[in-house]
């Protein structure tokens, strides 16, 4: 294998590489930036793995590359070196306490061939050992699994079969990959899949963890067509043991009335799969719809009328950019008094506004339409 870097990367790699070896320990790249690499996709992140105690190694390093932020629970380090970012994990062995909560550590430290236990799909469970020989960086590629020949397959295949049951964002993380990679569950993942979605134990289950993944995963190119399997295939079913029915057709219609970016997307298609009930507004005054609506976001705007249609969202969308011109204090300077009066007269305006916004132009047009309609005391 090979790996092209900047100098300042390079520079970075070697200074590891001369300390680990040092001290007789093992570095290796593993995962995502070995499987683009194989790939020919562009390496974003450069995580490295330590046949040991990654915090305690980065202890040794000099002081020109700063420890950024540790994560004691996984024994992983973020450093910086002239503005190049690099984590270093432990190797190390995970269990999975219950069903769908976060693994616990074992044990770090550990040789390779244990640590790979703890990866998800074989073609995140290729190792790249790098070795600093006469200032030059070797890479040799360690292949536990048959990562290689799936990534060459384009298969997606867990490690062993209890895998989705321990950690069921795989199957999520597994079809981002599926669109991103243009590859396929294996037939035994999506028989494995299948039963676990129809036997769910959700005693010990992260929601909110799966949920994050979730959102990750529908943040992408293929958004759509990855929330249209997640509801057909029922992988929804990790945040949500209820069985829902989506309508397509009323979410595009809704993208066709609200413009949202990709992230507010992926936040409506999250809380379409987590299915909340909503009550309809029973609204008819236009300054109530006005004031009501003004406190919704875009994202909760789209779910209330995926939920409800009320009509009512269409009249706000009209005048949900009406502004007054005036405050409280421009009222008390022209004479007006402390007190109600204000807030009845900035009400009484904003729906004169709201129904003729045509009318009030400046500020000026809405002060003589106060000064015309309500008196001073």
């Amino acid at each position: 294998m090979n790996f092209d870097f900047n100098n300042k990367i390079n520079e970075l790699l070697k200074i590891i590489l001369k300390n680990a070896q040092s001290q007789n320990l093992r570095v290796f790249f593993v995962g995502g930036i070995v499987r683009d690499n194989i790939l020919n996709i562009p390496t974003l992140d450069i995580d490295l793995l330590l046949e040991g105690d990654a915090i305690e190694f980065s202890k040794s390093l000099p002081t020109k590359i700063k420890t950024k932020s540790l994560h004691k629970d996984f024994c992983t380090v973020k450093l910086e070196y002239e503005n190049i970012e690099i984590d270093i994990a432990s190797s190390r062995v995970e269990t999975y306490p219950f069903s769908g909560c976060l693994p616990a550590v074992n044990k770090i430290g550990v040789p390779i061939e244990k640590d790979v236990l703890r990866r998800d799909f074989s073609i995140n469970s290729l190792y790249c050992e790098l070795k600093l020989n006469n200032d030059k960086i070797f890479y040799t590629l360690i292949d536990f699994t048959n990562g290689l020949k799936d990534i060459q397959n384009k298969t997606l295949r867990i490690l062993h079969n209890k895998s989705y049951i321990d950690d069921p964002t795989r199957i999520i993380r597994g079809l981002g990959f599926k669109y991103r990679f243009g590859f396929d569950f294996s037939d035994n993942d999506k028989k494995l899949i299948n039963q676990y979605i129809n036997n769910i134990d959700y005693t010990n289950m992260s929601i909110d963890r799966n949920k994050k993944v979730i959102k990750q995963v529908l943040n992408s190119s293929f958004q759509q067509e990855i929330f249209k399997e997640l509801v057909e295939n029922k992988y929804y079913k990790i945040i949500n043991s209820l069985d829902i029915k989506v309508d397509f057709d009323l979410i595009m219609k809704i993208f066709d009335f609200l413009t949202l970016d990709m992230i507010s997307m992926s936040d409506l298609y999250l809380k379409i799969l987590t299915n909340k009930e909503i009550k309809k507004e029973e609204l008819n005054d236009p300054l109530d719809i006005y004031k009501t609506f003004a406190k919704y976001n875009d994202i909760d705007i789209a779910y209330y009328f995926y939920k409800t249609k009320d009509k009512n969202i269409y009249k706000y969308l009209k005048f949900k950019n009406i502004k007054l011109h005036i405050t409280g204090n421009d009222l008390l300077k022209i004479g007006y008094k402390q007190g109600k009066i204000i807030g009845v007269i900035l009400d009484s305006l904003l729906k004169e506004k709201i129904n003729a916004p045509e009318n009030f132009s400046k500020k000026q047009d809405e002060l003589n339409w106060v000064t015309k309609n309500f008196h001073k005391n």
